[in-house]
């Protein structure tokens, strides 16, 4: 897995370097968007790291991306709730 090229995944979750990044393996805050998918971002140093030894990581990216995604239906349920208590009150 060469992190130099572009489209990098691990886990089917995009990797997106970014050497701003100061958490370790950041993922996007939940929005609104439905098509939301989860990313990893992290610094080019962690990305070469995770590179070097995939199989050691593997499971905790896999259980990192699966949270995620839980997150997100749970955070769509919320969103749709609040949207019909607005409705309600109008």
């Amino acid at each position: 897995m060469e992190v130099g090229k572009q489209n990098v995944e691990w886990c089917e979750v995009t990797v997106v370097i970014d050497d701003a990044t100061t958490e370790l393996f950041a993922m996007p805050a939940h929005n609104d968007d439905p098509d939301q998918t989860p990313a990893f971002h992290v610094t080019k140093s962690t990305a070469d790291l995770v590179g070097q030894d995939f199989e050691r990581y593997k499971p905790s990216l896999e259980r990192m991306a699966d949270t995620w995604q839980e997150e997100k239906k749970q955070f769509m349920k919320e969103q749709k709730l609040t949207d019909q208590s607005k409705a309600e009150v109008r």
